[in-house]
């Protein structure tokens, strides 16, 4: 009798061969400087660009948030609603990115799941910059819309795709990072803006690496290019 499950140790077994397994290592201590196995290392691979994950205060905020709130919400937010914090995070977000408001998901990798796939659908076009972060591409992918990647950062590109594609579908959304995980450059936002006006396109754009980072106020990219009353 077959294995149905045969083919996972084989993938394994390439993974071990070709050098590309990877496994989940255990690290001690919070910040820039790590510990692993026993060896004190700075930790390039951390999204904490901060330091808030080892802030005091914010540990004791949130010890005192369990104390009052228990630690979970015990439901969809639809069904058993929020907490009262939740929505004051969500007002405090919105006044720092300079927006109408602001809605809390569990990660930035949910946001855009779900985000994407509320604006768009199957009767529609994205168009993505070939180095997005993979939950965009991954948001883009369960929305059902038609995708089409261009040259990262290139408007030519972009507009070409637009050009010929565009008339074609009711919706069209721009898909990009601000600051871009792997190379840490900068997508040109106010040229790619104006293109989405001309199109009659929406932006959606993920300050993951931007916030706290660029702008006057810290409140990203968008404020970085003097973009905020474009949105």
């Amino acid at each position: 009798m077959k294995n149905p499950y045969g083919w996972i140790t084989r993938s394994l077994d390439t993974l071990h061969r070709a050098h590309r397994y990877r496994a989940v290592q255990s690290l001690e201590g919070t910040g820039p400087v790590i510990t692993l196995n026993g060896q004190l290392l700075i930790n390039f691979a951390s999204n904490d660009y901060l330091g808030l994950a080892g802030d005091l205060r914010l540990a004791e905020a949130a010890i005192a948030a369990i104390k009052t709130y228990g630690t979970s919400s015990t439901g969809s937010r639809l069904l058993s609603g929020h907490r009262p914090l939740h929505r004051d995070l969500e007002q405090a977000i919105a006044q720092l990115k300079q927006t109408e408001d602001a809605l809390v998901f569990s990660s930035g990798y949910l946001a855009n799941l779900g985000t994407i796939a509320a604006l768009v659908g199957s009767k529609d076009l994205i168009l993505a910059d070939q180095y997005n972060h993979s939950s965009l591409r991954n948001g883009a992918a369960l929305s059902g819309a038609a995708i089409a990647e261009y040259r990262h950062c290139d408007l030519i590109d972009l507009r070409q795709n637009l050009e010929a594609q565009r008339d074609r579908y009711r919706r069209c959304l721009l898909l990009t990072d601000s600051v871009f995980s792997m190379d840490g450059d900068l997508c040109p936002l106010p040229e790619l803006l104006d293109l989405a006006a001309e199109y009659d396109c929406m932006v959606l754009v993920d300050e993951a690496h931007a916030t706290g980072v660029l702008g006057a106020t810290g409140a990203g990219s968008v404020e970085h290019w003097g973009c905020t009353s474009d949105r």
